[in-house]
C-alpha cells in the first residue's frame, strides 16, 4: 500500500474509531450521545449473584440502528429496547469489533420488521436473545433462512409477541421451522412463543430440528388443540399450553400427553411439567374422559386444581373447577328433553283451552235459550222444508210419469 493511501486508510479508521472509543460521563461510547448507560450492574435475570457489564439503552430514541456498532468489546448485557428501527443491516455490531465476552442481546419493542440474514456477527458466546414485542416479517423477500446460523450457542430464544399480524401464524410458522432447520439451533434449550396469535400449527415437526429444547412457551395464544409432536423432544421438561382456546383434548390427544409426560427419569421421579390451565374447558359430556384422566394420570400437571370451566351443561358448571364437577350433560339431549317437555305442556294447555271454550259457549248458549229458540224455529223449519222439496223433486226425476 503506497503512504497516501496507507495515510488515508489510518484516518479513516482513526475518525470512525474515534467517537466510539471516546467515553463520555455515562460511560459509554460518544455515539450513543448520552443516553445510554455503561458499567458492570445488577442483571439478576441472568446472573443473580454477580454484577455483570451492562450496555443499556432502553428508550433511547434511537432510528438508526448502526449506532449499535459502538457497543463496548466488554459488554455482557446489551439491552437496546424502546428504541425504533425497522430493519437490522448486516453486521449491527461492527466487522472488525471482537464481542467475545457477549451472552445477551436484548432488542425488545422496536419495531423491528426484518432481520437481514447476516445481520449477526461473531456472537458466537451469545446464550440468550430477546426479540420480543416487535413486528417481524419472516415470509417471502424478508425470509432469511439463516438469521439465527451464528448463534451456535444459543440457549434461550424470546420471541413473544414478535411477529406481525397482517399475516396469518400458520404461514409464517412454516419459514419459523425453515429457520431452525437451517440456524442449526442444537444448543437450544428455551424458546417463548406467547402472544403471537397462533391458532394452529401445521407442520407435526416443528419443533423437532430442536433436540435439545427442554422449555416451549406457547401461553397466550389461541391453540384449540395439541396437534404437533412432542415425542420427537426427548428432553422436553416443560410445556407451557396456558390461556389457549382449548375446549377439550380427545384421548389421543391425552395418550400422547401420557407417553411423553409420564416418563420417569433416572431417579424414578416425574420431573417433566405440562400446564393447560386457564383454558375455555366446556363441561358437558364430552368431558368426562378428560375428567377422569385428570384423576388418573401421574404427570406433573401444574396448576391443576385452577384448571376450570368455562362454560358447560348444566350451566352451573361454568366457572366450577373441573375437578368439582360431577354432573356432565349434552346439550342436544337437554334441548330434547326441554323441547318434549314444552310439547307436553303445549298439548295440555290447548285441551284446557278447548274444554273452557266449549263449556263457555254451552253456558251463553243455556242463558240465552229462549233467544237463540226464537232465531233458530224459522231456520229450522226453512231448512226442513228445503229438505222435503228436494225429496219430492228426487222422486219425480227417478219415477218420471208415463204417457199412454
Amino acid at each position: 500500500m503506497t503512504p497516501p493511501l496507507l495515510l488515508l486508510f489510518l484516518v479513516v479508521i482513526g475518525a470512525s474509531g474515534y467517537e466510539g472509543d471516546n467515553i463520555d460521563s455515562t460511560g459509554c461510547p460518544a455515539a450513543f450521545k448520552g443516553r445510554c448507560t455503561c458499567g458492570p450492574s445488577d442483571y439478576r435475570a441472568w446472573q443473580p449473584t454477580k454484577k455483570v457489564y451492562i450496555t443499556n439503552c432502553t428508550n433511547a430514541g434511537f432510528t438508526n440502528p448502526d449506532v449499535i456498532e459502538y457497543t463496548p468489546d466488554q459488554t455482557e448485557v446489551l439491552i437496546f429496547t424502546g428504541n425504533h428501527f425497522e430493519t437490522l443491516p448486516w453486521n449491527i455490531l461492527g466487522v472488525w469489533e471482537d464481542h467475545e465476552k457477549l451472552e445477551v442481546i436484548d432488542l425488545t419493542n422496536n419495531g423491528i420488521k426484518e432481520i437481514q440474514g447476516k445481520s449477526f456477527h461473531k456472537v458466537t458466546n451469545v446464550k440468550r436473545l430477546i426479540l420480543n414485542h416487535n413486528d417481524l416479517y419472516i415470509v417471502s423477500t424478508m425470509h432469511h433462512s439463516r438469521v439465527f446460523s451464528n448463534f451456535v450457542n444459543l440457549e434461550e430464544l424470546h420471541l413473544t409477541n414478535a411477529f406481525t399480524e397482517q399475516i396469518d401464524s400458520k404461514w409464517y410458522l412454516s419459514d419459523l421451522k425453515d429457520i431452525f432447520l437451517n440456524s442449526d439451533l442444537k444448543k437450544l434449550k428455551k424458546l417463548h412463543l406467547e402472544q403471537n396469535e397462533i391458532w394452529e400449527i401445521k407442520d407435526p415437526d416443528m419443533f423437532c430440528q430442536l433436540p435439545n429444547l427442554l422449555d416451549l412457551h406457547l401461553s397466550d395464544n389461541q391453540l384449540t388443540d395439541i396437534n404437533f409432536s412432542i415425542d420427537c423432544l426427548e428432553k422436553l421438561r416443560y410445556l407451557d399450553l396456558e390461556f389457549n382456546k382449548i375446549r377439550n383434548l380427545g384421548q389421543p390427544t391425552l395418550d400422547k400427553l401420557d407417553k411423553v409426560f409420564g416418563a420417569k427419569d433416572a431417579e424414578g421421579r416425574f420431573k417433566r411439567q405440562l400446564d393447560l390451565h386457564g383454558n375455555r374447558f366446556t363441561c358437558d359430556c364430552h368431558m368426562q374422559p378428560l375428567k377422569n384422566w385428570l384423576n388418573e394420570t401421574v404427570i406433573n400437571l401444574m396448576n391443576k386444581d385452577a384448571m376450570r370451566c368455562f362454560d358447560g351443561t348444566p350451566e352451573i358448571n361454568a366457572g366450577r373447577r373441573i375437578k368439582n364437577v360431577n354432573q356432565f350433560e349434552c346439550q342436544m339431549k337437554k334441548e330434547v328433553a326441554n323441547s318434549g317437555s314444552h310439547y307436553a305442556v303445549t298439548s295440555t294447555l290447548l285441551t284446557i283451552l278447548i274444554i273452557l271454550t266449549g263449556c263457555l259457549i254451552t253456558v251463553i248458549l243455556w242463558i240465552n235459550r229462549i233467544t237463540v229458540k226464537d232465531k233458530m224455529t224459522p231456520l229450522l223449519k226453512n231448512l226442513q222444508n228445503h229438505m222435503q222439496y228436494t225429496t219430492i223433486e228426487r222422486q219425480d226425476e227417478e219415477h218420471p210419469e208415463v204417457q199412454v
